[in-house]
C-alpha cells in the first residue's frame, strides 16, 4: 500500500509550478544545433582526466570530492581520488569533466554504498527506493526493507519537483554513514523516479541546504541539523574545496563543522544570505564584469548550488556580460566565445571581486574558432536571482555557515598536494589561460551490472570493480550523468 500511495503521488504531482521546484538543476544547453554540441560532447568525453587513488573514511567529516569521467560505452566508471589532508575526511565521487559531484555513503546494516549528489540548493535527502518501480532505478543501487534492519518506513509521502523532472516516494529513518560519523536521518525513499534521473549516475541527492519550507517534500530536519543538534560537529557549517578535472589533483573534499584552512590562503570574506523560504543559500552581487571591466549589474543575488555546473541568469543578465568579451556570439539563451579567449569573468561580492577562469566557463570547442560559454541566459527562478553553481564554485573555497547566516569566500591556497605532475591553473584572483573545458552530455545507463568501474590511472583500457572503504563493492557509478544533469536540470531543478 505504501508503494501504491506514494506512486499516486508522483502521477499527481505537477512540475509546473516554479515556486516548489528545488534540488540540483541538471541542464543541456544546445549551441545552434545538434551536430555542433555533439562535437563539443565527443570532445569532452576524449579529453576527460583519468587517475585513480584510494578513497579513505577518516575519523572526521569532511568528504572529498572524486572524479567520475564518463563515457558512451552504457557503463559509469568512477576515478576515486586520495583521501583528503584534513583529518577528519572521506573520498567523494565526481562525475565527468566538473559535471556533478558526489558523496559516497553506507545507510544502515546495508552492505551497500550509494553516491548521492552534494546539492548546497536542496535540504532534502533521498534516495531511490526498492520498491521503485520507474526504469530510471534499474541503473542504480537501490536502498528498502531488506537492505537494512535497522530501517524504519512510514507512510508520509513526499515529492520534490525539477525543472523538468520529478522525484516521489515515502520517509524512511536510517544511520547514515558519513566518514566516521553515524547520524539517525529521516530521508526520501522514491519510488517514483522521472525518466531524466536514468541519464545520472547518482542513486540519490544529499542535501545540504539551509532548511526550507516547502510543502510536501521531507519536512523532517536535514543533514546539518541533525550533526548540529547530535553535537556531532562543533558549528553548524561546512567548507566546499571542488577541484578541477584537467588540473588532475583530485582533491576536493567537504568539511564539516570546521573549514580546511588548508584550502585558502588569508581570511575568508564573509556575506551575509537572502532570507528565502526555499532553503537556498543566497547572497547578493554586487557586480560582474569581464577582464576588469563591469558590466554595471547591480540589484542581483546569487543562489549557490554546487549542484549545478553552469552559470544561469536571466537573458539581459547574460546579455550584459558577454558583451564585454570580445567576439562572442548569441543564440537564444546560449552564447559562444572565442576559444583563444584568455581573461577571466568577474563576479563580485561585497567588496571582493573574484575571477572565474575560462578552464571554467569556457566550455567545449565549437568549431571555427568558437567554444560554448557556460554562462547561461535562462531565467531559472526571480528575475534577479542568479543559478551560481561549479562553474563558479571551482575558483574558490567556499564556507556556508547557519549559525551565523552567511557564506564565506577564500582565495584558494597554492600550496594544495597534487595526485600527479599537473598544476591548478585557476584560482578566484588569477585566471587559467590553458585550453577550455568541454561539457557533455547524460550517458546511458549500465547495461549490466549495477556496479561502477574505477578507471586504471597507468592504463585506462584496464578497469575493476570500485570496493568501499570496508571492503563493500561500490554502489553503481553515479558520477557523471550527474552534471551533466546540471546541463539537463536547467530544464530540471
Amino acid at each position: 500500500m505504501r508503494i501504491a500511495r506514494s506512486v499516486c503521488a508522483a502521477a499527481c504531482l505537477s512540475i509546473s509550478i516554479l515556486p516548489t521546484v528545488t534540488a540540483f538543476y541538471p541542464y543541456k544547453p544546445h549551441y545552434g544545433g545538434d551536430n555542433s554540441n555533439e562535437n563539443a560532447h565527443r570532445r569532452a568525453q576524449q579529453t576527460t582526466p583519468e587517475t585513480t587513488s584510494r578513497v579513505a573514511y577518516g575519523s572526521s567529516i569532511a568528504l572529498p570530492l572524486r572524479r567520475v569521467p564518463t563515457r558512451r560505452e552504457n557503463k559509469y566508471t568512477i576515478v576515486k581520488s586520495k583521501a583528503p589532508s584534513q583529518k577528519n575526511s572521506v573520498a567523494i565521487d565526481q562525475d565527468g569533466p566538473d559535471f556533478s559531484y558526489m558523496v559516497a555513503v553506507g545507510i544502515g546494516s546495508s552492505t551497500e554504498e550509494y553516491h548521492l549528489l552534494l546539492d548546497s540548493a536542496a535540504s532534502n535527502t533521498w534516495v531511490m527506493g526498492k520498491g521503485c518501480g520507474s526504469k530510471a532505478c534499474g541503473s542504480h543501487n537501490t536502498f528498502g526493507e531488506g537492505d537494512s534492519d535497522s530501517i524504519k518506513i512510514d507512510d508520509t509521502p513526499f515529492s520534490i519537483a525539477f525543472g523538468t523532472g520529478s522525484v516521489s516516494g515515502i520517509i524512511a529513518t536510517d544511520t547514515l554513514h558519513i566518514a566516521s560519523l553515524s547520524p539517525l536521518l529521516s530521508f526520501g525513499l522514491a519510488t517514483n523516479v522521472s525518466d531524466e534521473f536514468g541519464s545520472y549516475p547518482m542513486d540519490g541527492i544529499l542535501g545540504i541546504g539551509r532548511g526550507d519550507t516547502v510543502p510536501g517534500t521531507i519536512e523532517h530536519p536535514q543533514l546539518m541539523d541533525v550533526l548540529s543538534t547530535s553535537k556531532l560537529i562543533s558549528a553548524k557549517l561546512y567548507g566546499i574545496h571542488l577541484s578541477r578535472g584537467k588540473d588532475g589533483l583530485d582533491d576536493g573534499e567537504l568539511n564539516l563543522g570546521e573549514p580546511n584552512k588548508n584550502r585558502y590562503d588569508g581570511d575568508l570574506s564573509y556575506n551575509p544570505t537572502v532570507t528565502n523560504t526555499n532553503g537556498f543559500w543566497e547572497i547578493k552581487i554586487a557586480d560582474a564584469g569581464f577582464d576588469g571591466e563591469m558590466a554595471g549589474i547591480s540589484g542581483r543575488s546569487a543562489i549557490l548550488d554546487s549542484g549545478t555546473s553552469y552559470i544561469l541568469m536571466p537573458e539581459g543578465d547574460a546579455v550584459a556580460l558577454h558583451k564585454l568579451i570580445p567576439g562572442y556570439t548569441q543564440s537564444n539563451e546560449t552564447f559562444t566565445v572565442p576559444c583563444s579567449t584568455t581573461k577571466p569573468i568577474q563576479i563580485k561580492f561585497g567588496d571582493q571581486t573574484y575571477d572565474v577562469s575560462t578552464a571554467d566557463y569556457m566550455g567545449g570547442d565549437l568549431g571555427s574558432g568558437n567554444c560554448a560559454s557556460n554562462i547561461v541566459g535562462r531565467q531559472t527562478f526571480g528575475e534577479t536571482q542568479w543559478l551560481v553553481g561549479d562553474v563558479f564554485l571551482k575558483n574558490v573555497y567556499s564556507v556556508f555557515d547557519s549559525d551565523n547566516s552567511q557564506v564565506g569566500f577564500g582565495v584558494k591556497s597554492s600550496g594544495n598536494e597534487p595526485v600527479s605532475s599537473a598544476s591548478s591553473t585557476g584560482s578566484p584572483t588569477v585566471a587559467a589561460t590553458g585550453a577550455s573545458s568541454a561539457t557533455a552530455s547524460p550517458i546511458l545507463p549500465p547495461s549490466g551490472s549495477a556496479n561502477p568501474t574505477a578507471v586504471n590511472q597507468n592504463n585506462p583500457q584496464e578497469s575493476q570493480p570500485v570496493k568501499g572503504d570496508a571492503g563493500r563493492t561500490a554502489a553503481p557509478a553515479s558520477s557523471f550523468a550527474l552534471l551533466v544533469a546540471l546541463g539537463l536540470l536547467s530544464t530540471f531543478v
